[in-house]
């Protein structure tokens, strides 16, 4: 994974590797960061979480990419403060939490976790603007087609109550929306899974008459 032949024996010794199904729960919010996770195959989703358990998707950790969150908490010794969810089946590489601090003579890896941090930073820029600026059946389109780059998969084996819960936002909602989605040729619901049409374009109007 990395060049510098130092750090990658290390990262050899005292990672340890774990395969995980999907829809496993990674971490919940207030769990100690114990080890930092290192996608090596499939996706890990991450979501943020208020006190009274209303969620929201943020973004997907891809492979070779790790968790900025779980980075800044060993930083600053704080607990998680968002939930992690397996995607799609997953190979991870756990890091003990304890070299993040370690490994920062390492060049290579400072560059990793300023990257990986600057990365999320644009990611999460990019969820404020959707969630502030963009209607609901927008979000909707945007959470369906982000899963759906993550996976690789256009057929999402989820339910109308999942994704609400996600999107922090009714089931009757999601609903109407989803069949207002498939009217325009863009979804195919069926009961318990949502197929994606990449192909469609566009949204507007998608919520007149709501």
């Amino acid at each position: 994974m990395f060049t510098d032949q130092a750090l990658e024996q290390e990262l050899n010794v005292v990672a340890m590797h774990r395969k995980l199904p999907a829809g496993t729960v990674l971490m919940e919010p207030g769990d100690a960061i114990t080890h930092i996770p290192i996608v090596q195959k499939g996706s890990l989703r991450i979501l943020a979480q208020d006190g009274e358990g209303r969620e929201r998707f943020l973004y997907h950790i891809m492979p070779g990419e790790s968790c900025a969150i779980s980075l800044s908490c060993c930083t600053t010794k704080r607990t998680s403060s968002v939930r992690a969810v397996v995607e799609e089946d997953a190979e991870l590489m756990m890091i003990p939490a304890r070299y993040m601090d370690a490994w920062m003579i390492y060049p290579e890896w400072r560059l990793y976790v300023s990257d990986t941090q600057a990365q999320r930073f644009g990611e999460l820029l990019e969820t404020i603007e959707v969630v502030a600026f963009h209607k609901l059946d927008e979000q909707l389109w945007n959470y369906l087609v982000k899963r759906v780059q993550a996976t690789g998969e256009h057929l999402l084996k989820v339910t109308h109550q999942d994704i609400a819960q996600e999107l922090n936002s009714p089931r009757e909602v999601i609903t109407r929306l989803l069949h207002q989605l498939q009217r325009r040729g863009m979804v195919t619901i069926s009961r318990g899974s949502v197929e994606v049409h990449l192909s469609a374009k566009g949204v507007p109007g998608l919520q007149e008459g709501l």
